[in-house]
């Protein structure tokens, strides 16, 4: 249709009809920035065009919604902002092309970017939080594990050990063999056999290591001081009538004791075994003080049995090295049988991860990281969570199997929401509020009026 105005332009059409129409829609953007400044936003886009099609008006939305997503994301993580922006943008679109005024238009982004973030809400409650600190060990424990997304909320993989059952199998089967290898007798199953034959073993190898030896308290020169206070600190604790160390040093190593000392200078090192085999046992039910008191002087002994070798064979003291890790794997591997039962080991015989970590922090005291399981193994125990498997009808089966499938399980990683910091809730709060501030606008501005008026004197 011509333009009615072309006697006066010269023009067949306005001037905005021959825009490209890039160049339009980067003006409707700008437009849509504009906008998106409280209170003189209005103004500042006045001299702009206004969308005339569906894709200009999506993106003078897109755009006057932007900064306020921009500036939220680095408080949010940034899926959460990207998420609230998109319902936003595209709730008030709908109501913009179904005729909605203003109004409602701005109501609609308010329910949209409400609806992104309830949904981010529900599927955090659903699947679990990622946090941090889980994300980190789940991601070293997937070096060595079947891991999937589960293990990074406090939720847990869906079968305790794993996504699928046969997942949590494999984990604990070979969770089981590394503890048992590193006891020195690798197994997947852990049963009272397996005790009996790694008790009698160990202790063969190391009568054969003490066989006829003597050793000498002076080999190691801390270790009178360090015995004295072990026992100042149980006497602190649980008085001098059940001062663990002076019973231990008392009952096993015997030998005439000088004069204000717990122990004689020279004794059998057959005598030094049974003290750390007794401190093993008492730590079955030791816990807080007393159990650090108790680590505190097997370590001692330890490195006074190993002084003695090395004066006179590096090799055996050596050896004496590896043997002390593998009784110390056992000890604790035999603990968690006895201590938790059928907590502790499945019916199956594999050890329960979570039980073995509980274990390794009471056992030392609160330093798990003492004990030779720890690393690598015990340390992944809140996240490798060994839970009884239940039958299933054949309709709960077939659920199972299709929430199990690849896709789905990447569909679950895409979902899982991190969670949020405080700032970034403050920040998530204020992007969701963002469209009110259309309320704010004062307007006017030459774009009001009609771009003929110099002709018409309108």
């Amino acid at each position: 249709m011509a333009d009615p105005y072309s006697q006066f332009t010269g023009d067949s059409y306005p001037s905005d009809d021959k825009e490209s129409g890039a160049v339009k829609s980067g003006k409707v953007a700008v437009r849509g920035l504009a906008e998106a400044v409280p209170v003189y936003g209005e103004k500042l886009a006045s001299d702009l065009p206004m969308p005339t099609t569906f894709t200009e008006r999506l993106t003078r939305r897109a755009a006057r919604n932007a900064p306020y997503a921009l500036a939220a994301a680095p408080f949010t993580g940034g899926v959460p902002a990207a998420i609230g922006y998109l319902g936003s943008v595209g709730a008030g679109t709908v109501a913009e092309e179904l005729g909605a005024p203003e109004w409602a238009q701005t109501t609609a982004e308010l329910a949209g970017g409400l609806t992104a973030d309830a949904g981010r809400k529900v599927a955090g409650k659903v699947l679990g939080f990622v946090e941090p600190q889980l994300t980190e060990l789940a991601s070293k424990a997937g070096q060595i594990f079947e891991i999937g997304p589960g293990a990074k909320t406090s939720v847990g993989m869906k079968y305790g050990a794993g996504e699928t059952e046969e997942a949590a199998i494999r984990n604990l089967n070979k969770f089981t063999k590394e503890a048992t290898r590193r006891a020195g007798f690798p197994t997947d199953k852990v049963d009272s056999a397996w005790i009996g034959s790694a008790q009698k073993s160990l202790g063969k190898e190391v009568d054969d290591l003490f066989k006829g030896k003597t050793f000498d308290v002076s080999a190691d020169p801390n270790f009178t001081t360090t015995i004295n206070q072990l026992v100042s600190k149980a006497e602190g604790v649980y008085g001098e009538q059940g001062n663990v160390v002076k019973n231990i040093l008392e009952n096993n190593i015997k030998g005439e004791r000088p004069k204000g000392s717990f122990m004689s200078n020279e004794f059998s090192a057959k005598d030094l075994r049974s003290a750390i085999e007794d401190i093993n046992l008492r730590l079955r039910s030791a816990d807080g003080p007393q159990a650090k008191i108790l680590g505190d002087l097997k370590d001692a002994l330890d490195k006074l049995a190993y002084q003695n070798l090395a004066k006179t064979d590096i090799d055996a003291a050596n050896a004496y090295l590896k043997w002390k890790e593998k009784y110390h794997s056992f000890a604790t591997i035999r603990d968690v049988i006895q201590r938790a039962g059928e907590g502790g080991v499945t019916k199956a015989g594999q050890i329960n991860p979570k039980t073995l970590k509980d274990l390794l922090d009471v056992r030392t005291g609160g330093n798990a990281t003492r004990n030779p399981l720890f690393y690598n193994l015990g340390e992944f125990g809140d996240i490798l969570k060994y839970q009884p498997q239940k039958a299933k009808g054949f309709t709960q089966a077939g659920l199972d199997v299709l929430s199990e499938s690849p896709f789905s399980k990447t569909l679950a990683k895409i979902l899982q929401p991190k969670a949020m910091s405080k700032r970034g809730e403050i920040a998530k709060t204020a992007q969701t509020l963002s469209p009110l501030q259309r309320a704010t606008q004062q307007t006017g501005g030459s774009n009001s009026k009609d771009p003929y008026s110099q002709f018409t004197n309108e």
